[in-house]
């Protein structure tokens, strides 16, 4: 009961907190100086102070340097506009908006902690099983607070109505177009993972008991369908909507993929890596060519065959 009030409480921080920052982007791009300012500072000041301080973190040979380091550049280098000029050649970012470049920031922070830590810590992660009822109310908590962040962080309330939120998101009922695509996309998601598997075995034999540990105990929760059913269509619905659906359309495939697959780290830094990264492009492309629903068809149904093979069939 802690865990769950605990967990409720940070989505509830997350999602008031994106929604103020929504909020004052917006402010900003009615051209009040204020608000660009604050931004400015917001991001400046910590990205400034943490770059210096990763910078002598990493001189002196401390590990937790690079991190530092990482998260300052994320903050800082989108405030310079030559450096949002080069990105927008590259992503669908427009660079003069603060809602876009605050995005950015805020994803290269994240990617400048993630990358380094995954590279410091490259054994593969093994989590605590959990019982069916934890896992499932813990996957629908995720569920619910990706889709409200995708919701706040396109607007919603702001300066988008839900219906208008809802189209922006490419959130629909499937057309049959969008499910032929969508299942099409599983065999190059599965293609994708056995690419990051097979290169895993080969380079990294090592690291091959400690990823099915962790595959075993993120499924150990899975005793009936049900459950199995929740966890794939919450990673397939929730991480779809808000990866492609609400970042994807201004942070471009490549960059969102990145982000995608280094949340998914918890695989060490191996070549599953490489196989998350290909199936993070396999979902940007289906939701680029056909519409979100498409990836989160491809993303369900790889999520929920995975299962099924890892409970009841191997």
């Amino acid at each position: 009961m802690l865990t769950f009030t605990a967990t409720l409480f940070a989505s509830f921080i997350a999602i008031a907190t994106v929604f103020g920052l929504v909020n004052w982007c917006q402010k900003a791009s009615t051209g009040d100086k204020a608000a660009v300012m604050g931004l400015y500072l917001l991001w400046g000041m910590p990205g400034v102070l943490m770059f210096v301080a990763g910078l002598a973190l990493a001189t002196n040979g401390r590990g937790e340097g690079a991190p530092v380091l990482g998260i300052g550049l994320g903050l800082a280098l989108p405030l310079l506009r030559p450096f949002r000029n080069l990105v927008a050649k590259v992503t669908p970012m427009d660079p003069d908006s603060p809602i876009d470049y605050s995005g950015l920031a805020i994803v290269l922070a994240l990617l400048g902690f993630l990358i380094p830590t995954a590279f410091v810590d490259s054994a593969p992660e093994v989590v605590s099983g959990n019982s069916g009822v934890a896992l499932t109310s813990g996957l629908l908590q995720q569920l619910v607070a990706f889709v409200m962040i995708a919701y706040v962080a396109v607007g919603y309330r702001n300066y988008r109505t839900g219906e208008e939120a809802t189209a922006r998101l490419g959130i629909q009922r499937p057309t049959q177009q969008q499910i032929i695509a969508g299942l099409g996309g599983v065999v190059v998601a599965f293609v994708a993972a056995n690419i990051g598997g097979l290169l895993t075995q080969w380079l990294q034999p090592d690291a091959v008991h400690g990823i099915e540990e962790s595959v075993q105990a993120i499924v150990a929760g899975v005793t009936n369908p049900f459950v199995a059913l929740v966890l794939a269509l919450s990673s397939g619905i929730g991480e779809e909507v808000f990866f492609r659906g609400a970042l994807q359309p201004r942070l471009g495939m490549v960059l969102t993929a990145l982000l995608f697959t280094f949340l998914h780290a918890q695989y060490g830094f191996t070549w599953i890596l490489l196989g998350l990264f290909l199936m993070g492009l396999t979902f940007g492309w289906l939701a680029k060519r056909y519409g979100t629903m498409a990836a989160v068809i491809a993303h369900a149904t790889y999520n929920l065959i995975v299962v099924v093979l890892q409970v009841w069939v191997l």
